[in-house]
């Protein structure tokens, strides 16, 4: 039998979840999938992020004041946590949002680039997609003002990534 093995670092386990996470995101798949995917990356990334004493992390690192970092914190977790472990409340259900997993997602890519130096496309093409549909978050820098008018000529988010993935020459 031959040992088909992968050696993988911690950096290139999370860029993979994230890269899944991205893809299924954008083909509308599963969001629970999308957010265990995301989270799992995040994880790994923040950890990275402490050992090396990074800036803090939006999701994970909130500037919340200090009496409600705890709470802030639970709630944020609070799916991650309920779709991963069931040894305490196997009977348990929540209420998920999904447009959480746009904030992990967000979260991660950020520092993923922090840590690594890199943007990889996929990376590239969510960043773009979240800023250009969340303006009001965001300065009216030019790039961002024309990358809102482009993701506004797609009529779905699948659409716009295959063409965005066509044009950076980066199809997986």
């Amino acid at each position: 039998m031959v040992n088909k093995n992968i050696k993988i670092s911690k950096l290139d386990a999370a860029k993979r979840q994230l890269e899944t996470a991205i893809r299924l995101y954008f083909n509308d798949a599963d969001p629970i999938s999308v957010h265990t995917l995301a989270c799992a990356a995040h994880g790994i990334l923040s950890d990275i992020n402490k050992k090396h004493g990074g800036r803090p992390m939006i999701v994970s690192d909130s500037r919340v004041m200090d009496e409600y970092k705890k709470k802030v914190r639970q709630k944020l977790l609070e799916a991650k946590n309920h779709f991963k472990h069931a040894n305490n409340d196997p009977d348990a259900v929540i209420d998920f949002n999904p447009e959480v997993n746009e904030y992990f997602i967000l979260d991660a890519c950020i520092k993923y680039k922090e840590l690594t130096g890199e943007f990889a496309p996929y990376l590239i093409i969510f960043w773009g997609w979240f800023v250009s549909g969340n303006l009001r978050m965001f300065s009216s820098e030019p790039w961002v003002m024309e990358h809102a008018k482009i993701r506004q000529e797609f009529k779905s988010k699948a659409d716009y990534f295959s063409k965005m993935l066509s044009v950076s020459g980066f199809l997986k």
